[in-house]
């Protein structure tokens, strides 16, 4: 089973327009219902895992889990069926920043920014847990930012390894019994494959407040490493390597990572509570402005002040000239070496882009870069030039955002874009 190509009908009623991303079981695109004229996001197994029985049942599992929940901090499901031997299911489609992009590119965020996102989550936590529903991959790359009807909200998505609740005799979700999730966010009794319950989730939510403050989970490096801090009596306190973050608000983070679930908050709504007595979550998070995305919120800048309580720092680019607006599509990055690097963009404009990828660029690098034009999804390619770039330290994930700079861009595609990006600032 191949890609599915732009103009596709998938099941009579959805015409793919081009692809959003893409996993190791799955990729989504981004779809046109014919008749409403809707734009939607709908994900597919790939090839590998098309035909295989326990994919395709977890795939519909992650549609009842979503259609179970349905809370505004939760992405929406709206179908979910076969088409021939393709098994698919439509969510909404969401345009913003994702957590784990903003991450790459800033380095660390403002505790006012972490303390506000964790307190979305956890609302969607609390909707989930309440139904039953356990997420078991709490971590920056499901977290979205959008724009709401009363400013930006977080939403929690990817709901392709959660636990469901079972009925008298019902067979286990697909996935049940296996060591799912992401290791670097696993509490120690999901890693030791013991039972977990709603507190594995809050510890996972804790990690991902770590690293937001921090920028770097507490132990990196992969399921070895993460089997070795199941048995850690205990991760660093959070006050030890962020000096600048709140008391209240350290003390709630080093209680989520407590290596003992009982000692942990034990329900998501106790957590929502501390949350709020805390009084840090009342400013508004502004990811989404029309500020440069380079602005890095970890470094002290000149006045000492570190970005995000004040000011921020620009990374060796000046704010953009042209109206940008957030967009995430799939795109490959061609260098002068031969070099192909795979990634995505975060934002776009006329002049440029946001890209994060697994492998950095140096600044003033030529490349050329191919991607999905917005609206259309015709692709196109064009040749820029790096003009700041940004490397986390190692993870599993490797990490690294750089901005682009468009050279000679034919006329045709900044125009395009250049029409988006003003119908998104409307819109928003």
């Amino acid at each position: 089973m191949e890609d599915l190509e732009p103009g596709l009908i998938i099941d009579d009623r959805y015409e793919v327009r081009r692809q959003l991303g893409r996993g190791g079981m799955s990729t989504i695109y981004e779809v046109e219902h014919r008749y409403t004229t809707r734009r939607l996001a709908l994900k597919v197994l790939n090839a590998t895992y098309a035909s295989h029985a326990v994919a395709r049942r977890q795939l519909l599992d992650e549609a009842r889990a979503l259609g179970a929940v349905r809370h505004p901090y939760v992405i929406e499901v709206h179908d979910a069926g076969f088409d021939g031997s393709r098994v698919y299911v439509v969510t909404e489609l969401l345009e913003g920043r994702s957590l784990d992009g903003l991450l790459a590119a800033r380095g660390r965020l403002a505790w006012s920014e972490v303390a506000r996102v964790a307190r979305h989550v956890t609302i969607a936590l609390a909707a989930s847990h309440g139904v039953g529903v356990l997420h078991r991959d709490v971590k920056p790359s499901n977290v979205m930012i959008v724009r709401g009807v009363q400013g930006e909200l977080s939403k929690l998505l990817d709901f392709g390894v959660a636990a469901l609740p079972r009925a008298p005799g019902e067979a286990a979700s697909a996935g049940a019994e296996m060591l799912v999730g992401t290791p670097e966010y696993m509490s120690p009794e999901q890693l030791r494959g013991d039972a977990i319950d709603a507190r594995s989730d809050l510890y996972a939510l804790g990690i991902t407040m770590f690293e937001c403050l921090q920028g770097e989970v507490p132990m990196p490096g992969g399921l070895d490493v993460a089997h070795q801090r199941a048995s850690v009596p205990s991760l660093p306190p959070v006050s030890m390597v962020c000096d600048d973050v709140p008391k209240a608000l350290a003390d709630i983070v080093d209680r989520l990572l407590h290596p003992v679930a009982a000692f942990r908050f034990p329900s998501a709504r106790s957590l929502l509570d501390a949350l709020d007595a805390s009084g840090l979550c009342r400013t508004p998070t502004r990811f989404l402005d029309d500020a440069p995305p380079e602005a890095v919120a970890g470094r002290p800048t000149a006045s000492g002040r570190r970005p995000g309580q004040g000011e921020a720092e620009p990374a060796g680019a000046a704010r953009r000239r042209s109206a940008r607006a957030y967009y995430q599509t799939p795109l490959r990055v061609m260098t002068a070496a031969g070099a192909v690097i795979d990634g995505r963009s975060e934002d776009i404009s006329s002049g440029g882009m946001l890209v994060i990828a697994g492998t950095p660029l140096p600044e003033g690098e030529r490349v050329v870069v191919r991607f999905a034009l917005p609206a259309s999804g015709n692709m196109v390619q064009c040749s820029a030039v790096v003009n700041w770039s940004r490397h986390r330290a190692a993870t599993q994930r490797g990490r690294a955002a750089f901005g682009l700079a468009f050279v000679d861009a034919p006329p045709a595609m900044t125009e395009a874009i250049a029409r988006y990006a003003e119908l998104m600032q409307r819109e928003g």
